[in-house]
């Protein structure tokens, strides 16, 4: 099913995408400033659609000593993402990722996973709450905690987490979200008892 899903969440984002420049300061290594809106970038240039009437200037990697974003566009404040959290493990965990900004630091996420094997259902649901801790250009640092519970038939068990994480904004698509993450996993119940660090990947679009 979460195959499905995947592929299905991909030709969404493929399809929302639009190419929606980022406003920026360029920060040349000859002192010299340039603002504007940057429309694309390749491993030998950078494209900067100027907001003093220039139109679009070119200019190479080489010169570029720092690039400044407007913080002010990447205010995800009351957006909602919606996404793949996967994390890869001997059996691999995808799930559906809602992810609500309650201000331009906080945020809360429900993640929803549903499979099916050898005539076993399995599903979860976890909430969890994370903080950012470092905002710089197309990036920001996070924290977080996380709690939910896991049923496969007729058994139930508990699932904890705290993890900590980067999450990437490309420049062509702010409202897009990359995100890996590492924490300590702990889940009781369901026969056993396990714990032990993870690393999880995630994709989202924001609206």
């Amino acid at each position: 099913m979460f195959s499905k899903l995947r592929l299905l969440l991909v030709l969404l984002i493929g399809w929302t995408l639009t190419a929606t420049a980022y406003g920026a300061v360029v920060h040349l290594n000859s002192g010299e400033s340039l603002s504007g809106r940057i429309q694309g970038m390749d491993e030998q240039m950078l494209y900067l659609e100027s907001d003093r009437g220039f139109g679009v200037l070119k200019v190479e990697r080489v010169d570029i000593r720092l690039i400044e974003f407007d913080a002010a566009e990447r205010n995800l404040a009351r957006k909602l993402g919606i996404g793949l959290h996967y994390r890869p493990s001997a059996v691999p965990e995808e799930r559906i990722s809602l992810k609500n900004w309650l201000s331009p630091i906080d945020s809360l996420e429900l993640l929803i996973g549903y499979h099916e094997a050898m005539d076993i259902t399995h599903f979860s649901l976890e909430g969890r709450f994370a903080r950012v801790v470092l905002n710089e250009g197309g990036h920001n640092l996070f924290l977080g905690a996380g709690a939910g519970f896991e049923s496969e038939e007729d058994e139930r068990g508990t699932l904890f987490r705290l993890f900590t994480g980067s999450e990437f904004f490309p420049i062509n698509y702010p409202n897009v979200g990359l995100s890996v993450e590492l924490g300590l996993r702990r889940q009781q119940g369901l026969g056993s008892t396990e714990q032990g660090f993870y690393n999880a990947l995630a994709a989202r679009y924001y609206f």
